[in-house]
């Protein structure tokens, strides 16, 4: 009996490694096929869920590489190659609800608007779109919906959720200190409604991105402001409503709007190329030696000290890791420039120093230019001041140069939960950090020293990397987030322009001719999934809860949790003094 277990155990373990091996085997051939454009056929970009920065690791296996979100330089670079690509003949943009920032709408509409004086056509299908999607679809030559649809076009609105009322319920009661009286990111576990503070900062930001919303609609439908501003304050619409009112042209369904747009293309409808497989075409050119390569560095998520980046790991900017990969690049004599683009609403206050002053070398090696996407702000706005040139969108969210230290007392959950704690200590305040006892008074006066330290620091690095006076920051300081449309705000950034404008900027830095090409590299180049899970270290970060949440979109539920857990974390789990803004901000 022995035997047989042995037997069928070693059988076991047999298969198993043979999978292995096939699946390897499998993905290889996968990935070697080249993937061609049909002679004379329409691209299909579906673009839904989220939009990123930063392109994943690359799975060879379609399924698997089919849940990878689409980034904008995926994006640019496909729209980009396809105006100038003769077998492309036309754009179909199919458009459902969208996990992106305004700053990447006005990036994608931009990448349109150029695609088109290629002569070529765009039609846009909506999915219940909301504003952004809307204003993205406002682009195309024609608009289309389904009749029982509707566009929930209605304005915009910037929600808190506060948790104090939640923790006082569990006993958890959070101190925070804090330098800037617009600095209020301890208001969502300390008060239970917005101070006036945060009302002044978001009704600025809500005022930048109304603007831009009905500049777009206005532009795209060619109506006067006044007109979409009124349209606006009329919806939402029934999709018979909104073709009434001329904000969509037809209402059909998604092959007839195909159909359409084949026929204006002068093709057959049938004959498609997937906006996967368009994709696979760029990472290719991504893997070619060129000359004039432009290392195209993300730095993207919270900002946490240590070394992150394992699988499932996506959104974080883990100081370790992104200074190796400033060290490699600087040494990498194929890239000749950089642009260092920037979706971050900052994080752990030394960290964000770290990387500024790795971003700081990097600059002193290779001419560097810095993209601001949706987010820059706090110590994602730090890391960005290192004297050279900064460009932003309108839209970007940036600033709130201000410091706070949060920290949980959770005496009273210990008391409802029976925990006692007993301690000993040597010196006066090697209590000043327990979880379960309030800040003394020595605690709280030496916390509030190195908040102001941190944010004098914080001042002086922002008006040296500006080449202004600490007098002229000042202003713009005390933690207010702005929308860098804002007149106010326009000390903060060089240029309100999209990557175009950053690639430009850089140009002129490397002393290139108008007429030499550029090309923008991914860096590090994308990694592959099987290597990259595999790999030492990673397999502890694959853990089973990040695996799914890569294969399965989540649900709206989860959804809800995850934006709950992600306020808590920074308070909650981290601690300690942050340079990160006030909240996350969500505009719909």
């Amino acid at each position: 009996m022995k035997k047989f277990l042995l037997g069928l155990a070693c059988g076991l373990v047999f298969a198993l490694l043979v999978g292995v091996v096939l699946i390897f085997a499998i993905a290889k051939f996968a990935s070697s096929t080249e993937e061609t454009v049909n002679a004379e056929s329409l691209l299909m970009m579906r673009l839904a869920g989220p939009i990123g920065e930063k392109p994943a690791e690359e799975f060879s296996l379609p399924w698997l590489d089919a849940q990878n979100a689409v980034t904008i330089l995926e994006i640019r670079e496909m729209l980009d190659r396809a105006a100038q690509d003769k077998k492309i003949k036309g754009v179909f943009l199919d458009l459902g609800q969208l996990s992106a920032g305004w700053a990447k709408v006005e990036e994608i509409r931009e990448r349109l608007e150029l695609f088109k004086k290629s002569g070529k056509p765009v039609y846009a299908f909506l999915r219940t779109p909301g504003s952004k999607e809307y204003l993205l679809a406002t682009v195309a030559d024609r608009i289309s919906m389904v009749e029982e649809d509707y566009l929930d076009l209605k304005g915009l609105r910037a929600e808190r959720m506060f948790f104090k009322n939640t923790l006082d319920k569990v006993g958890v009661e959070m101190e925070i200190i804090h330098a800037g009286k617009f600095k209020d990111f301890g208001d969502s576990y300390t008060k239970t409604a917005m101070s006036a503070e945060s009302k002044e900062a978001l009704n600025g930001i809500l005022d930048g991105i109304y603007a831009t919303l009905v500049e777009g609609i206005a532009k795209g439908r060619k109506r006067d402001a006044a007109a979409v501003k009124k349209l606006i304050d009329e919806g939402p619409y029934l999709a018979k409503a909104a073709k009434q009112a001329g904000l969509v042209d037809e209402l059909e369904y998604e092959n007839v709007a195909v159909e359409a747009l084949a026929k204006k293309a002068n093709v057959s409808s049938r004959s498609r190329t997937s906006l996967r497989s368009y994709r696979k075409q760029v990472r290719r050119g991504w893997e070619r030696d060129r000359e004039n390569r432009i290392a195209y560095l993300v730095a993207e998520g919270d900002i946490l000290r240590g070394t992150g980046g394992g699988f499932g790991e996506e959104g974080i900017i883990a100081s370790r890791s992104f200074i190796r990969d400033v060290e490699a690049l600087k040494q990498d004599e194929r890239y000749k420039g950089v642009v260092l683009r920037i979706d971050s609403p900052g994080g752990d206050a030394i960290a964000s120093d770290e990387l500024l002053a790795a971003v700081k070398s990097l600059s002193e090696k290779k001419p560097t230019v810095i993209s601001f996407s949706d987010v820059a702000a706090s110590g994602g706005y730090y890391m960005a001041v290192t004297g050279d040139e900064i460009t932003a969108y309108p839209s970007t969210i940036t600033g709130s140069i201000g410091v706070v230290y949060g920290k949980p007392n959770v005496k009273g959950l210990y008391q409802k939960l029976g925990l006692t704690k007993d301690y000993l200590k040597r010196g006066a305040n090697a209590d000043i950090d327990l979880e379960d006892q309030p800040l003394s008074e020595i605690g709280r006066r030496k916390l509030r020293e190195g908040v102001d330290e941190s944010y004098r620091t914080f001042l002086a690095r922002v008006a040296k990397g500006r080449n202004a006076k600490v007098e002229e920051i000042a202003p713009l300081a005390e933690g207010r987030a702005w929308v860098a449309r804002d007149p106010q705000a326009k000390r903060l950034t060089d240029q309100l322009t999209g990557l175009s404008g950053a690639v430009e900027a850089l140009r002129k830095k490397m002393k290139l001719d108008a007429a030499a090409k550029v090309y923008l590299h991914p860096y590090p180049s994308p990694d592959s999934a099987w290597r990259k899970w595999f790999s030492e270290g990673d397999m502890n970060a694959a853990s089973p809860d990040a695996l799914l949440r890569r294969a399965f979109p989540m649900s709206y539920e989860q959804k809800q949790l995850e934006t709950f857990r992600k306020a808590l974390r920074p308070a909650l789990v981290e601690g300690g003094m942050m340079r990160r803004m006030l909240y996350t901000i969500e505009v719909k």
